[in-house]
């Protein structure tokens, strides 16, 4: 197992996109803050633009979509896997250790922007606020932005689930990658109409499309009067239908046909 990860974080490291997919977040991340510094009036307050790691936190969704759509379907795609399973490895181990590699390249992402937030928070907006100032719900401005990271981390892996139970359906790594993309923005939208729902039938403040609201009740205890359940409640949740999704992926890529 720990072979397999190596040679998954080996193929990482040398993989141009990981590193062009790296400066490019960072770029954006700039861009973002220069224009919230000169423009606040049309960008929003430099705390909130901090708070999302100016606008990292989005961007890592996409690339780990990317990531994990082509980690499984370039396999089937060219063949590779064929390699890997005449090697005599189990495919529960070759699929759990494409799960480990991607669950560090996520941590790898959510780390680099965190970083680089900070450091344009002190170039930047140092005369503009301080990291404990009071931001939203008695939260501090570094507190906000770390339980931001929190909830966006269990949510986007809520997705990343879902996105590597497609990538075993899907033998296109461009299929596997626009579905997961396409499927992401279904989601945003559905879910805004499921509290509209939920308030009809309570039951349906379960569905997995209502754990997607984490972030936004982490930061905020207003929100849980639209979700309908506590936070502890709402993180069970995530990490039970992560699970599940896993699970159901792990037993697709073990009856797939090579």
């Amino acid at each position: 197992m720990i072979t397999l990860v190596k040679q998954e974080t080996f193929k990482l490291l040398h993989k141009k996109s990981t590193y062009a997919v790296s400066a490019t977040m960072l770029i954006i991340m700039t861009i973002y803050a220069v224009l919230t510094k000169n423009y606040p009036k049309y960008w929003g307050a430099p705390q909130g633009q901090f708070v999302g790691m100016f606008t990292g936190a989005t961007w890592i969704v996409f690339f780990m979509i990317a990531a994990c759509s082509s980690i499984i379907a370039m396999e089937f795609q060219y063949g590779t896997i064929k390699e890997l399973l005449y090697r005599k490895y189990y495919r529960g181990q070759i699929l759990v250790s494409k799960w480990i590699t991607m669950l560090l390249y996520s941590i790898y992402f959510y780390v680099l922007a965190f970083v680089w937030s900070l450091l344009l928070k002190v170039v930047l907006f140092n005369d503009k606020f301080q990291l404990s100032d009071t931001y939203q719900s008695g939260h501090s401005v570094i507190e906000a932005q770390w339980l931001g990271i929190i909830g966006t981390f269990l949510t986007v892996w809520l997705v990343l689930s879902l996105v590597l139970l497609l990538a075993n359906i899907f033998k296109s790594t461009a299929a596997a990658i626009s579905i997961g993309i396409i499927g992401y923005f279904a989601l945003s939208i559905i879910s805004n109409v499921m509290f509209l729902l939920m308030q009809k039938w309570e039951w349906l403040k379960w569905n997995p499309l209502n754990m997607m609201n984490l972030p936004q009740q982490l930061l905020s205890d207003s929100v849980h009067k639209m979700t309908l359940l506590s936070t502890p409640e709402m993180v069970c949740g995530s990490l039970v239908y992560t699970a599940i999704f896993m699970a159901i992926s792990y037993v697709v890529f073990k009856r797939r046909s090579v």
